[in-house]
């Protein structure tokens, strides 16, 4: 009987993996459209005391910052609250980040209340009117992050993935778990069951 449930659990996570994979990948080499009116940088842990950007938000980032030189009238909205483990919230330290690296304070709005990707959308949405917007985060969690935008109500999307280098631990993980993550947004993400303001 072990045996039986063991073949027919693989029968089913095998290709589930794979297709779940197939399906994120497709996400990893999208181009942003030109012009967008506003960006969406998705918060990643930040590390240290003074706090900086773990590698993850750091790759973010640095995809960010051409796209925002070159499209000077695109406000940015960074995201991300303060962890247990964190010095400070990830949207002070990505601001931070982008002054020092050319971008325009006046230009950035923080969003540092969400610990969830999901809120992170629905409270970006508060902040100020997107418009034509570009969602920047790893490349692995596009897909579960465009499928939660769209969800939030934005509706003119388009991506900015950063790369994250196929041998790194990171992608190892994401490998197994961003299918799982997929599969569990998909059925317990929804905004009518996530907080709808922030509370200041």
């Amino acid at each position: 009987m072990p045996g039986k449930l063991l073949k027919y659990s693989l029968s089913f996570l095998l290709p589930f993996f794979i297709i779940g994979n197939v399906l994120i990948a497709h996400y990893k080499g999208i181009e942003p459209e030109a012009g967008a009116d506003s960006m969406i940088i998705l918060g990643a842990q930040v590390i240290g005391n003074p706090a900086k950007p773990s590698r993850t938000l750091r790759e973010r980032l640095d995809v960010a910052i051409p796209y925002l030189k070159e499209n000077p009238n695109t406000r940015v909205i960074v995201c991300g609250g303060q962890g247990r483990k964190e010095t400070a919230t990830e949207s002070s330290v990505m601001k931070s980040y982008l002054i020092n690296n050319g971008i325009e304070s006046q230009r950035i709005y923080e969003e540092d209340q969400s610990t969830r990707t999901i809120h992170q959308f629905i409270y970006s949405r508060s902040l100020t009117e997107l418009g034509k917007t570009v969602i920047v985060t790893s490349d692995f969690h596009m897909l579960r992050s465009f499928m939660l935008a769209r969800r939030s109500g934005i509706e003119d999307i388009s991506e900015l993935p950063a790369a994250v280098g196929r041998e790194s631990r990171e992608t190892r993980r994401a490998f197994f778990r961003e299918p799982l993550a997929l599969l569990n947004s998909f059925l317990f993400d929804h905004p009518e069951q996530q907080p709808d303001k922030i509370t200041q």
